[in-house]
């Protein structure tokens, strides 16, 4: 290689590695970055939440996460009431899913697995303006219903 060439490749590098380690310093862990709230259910059940805002944010959820402690969850609000879809992709541990629409708990899909091995991943669909995933057996626990109460707040 010429000076000019190996100038030219090292000056390149140069700026990509910049570049890089400031995209990683700004790019936060998705869980990190997600709003923190508060999911009060019939006055009684208090479940800390992340907040998945973003299409990136919903579409990721709960995936790749080995744990999810009792108390805690993740909300997804929408703007305004609609089929809201709930895939498991990436997903390890299974969960309960509650679709609450105007305030109010709609439905509960209990003890959803983990996707199969054999690449089947349903999707898990109601009518809904926030879908609310805590860990499997947590409704029933709490002794969680349709037609309950569901306050939130966002901190």
């Amino acid at each position: 290689m010429t000076g000019t060439g190996a100038i030219r490749k090292h000056s390149i590098l140069g700026l990509l590695l910049p570049l890089a380690l400031l995209y990683y310093a700004v790019e936060p862990d998705a869980a990190s970055a997600l709003q923190k709230g508060e999911v009060v259910i019939d006055g009684r059940v208090t479940i800390n939440v992340e907040v998945a805002r973003s299409p990136q944010a919903q579409t990721r959820g709960l995936g790749g996460r080995p744990s999810l402690r009792k108390g805690t969850g993740m909300a997804f609000p929408y703007n305004g009431p609609g089929m809201r879809g709930i895939w498991m992709k990436g997903m390890l541990i299974p969960i309960d899913i509650l679709w609450i629409r105007g305030g109010r708990i709609v439905a509960i899909e209990a003890n959803v697995p983990p996707p199969s091995s054999n690449g089947a991943l349903p999707v898990y669909s109601h009518p809904a303006d926030l879908v609310l995933e805590v860990p499997a057996g947590y409704a029933k626990e709490m002794g969680i219903r349709v037609g309950q109460s569901v306050r939130v707040t966002h901190k």
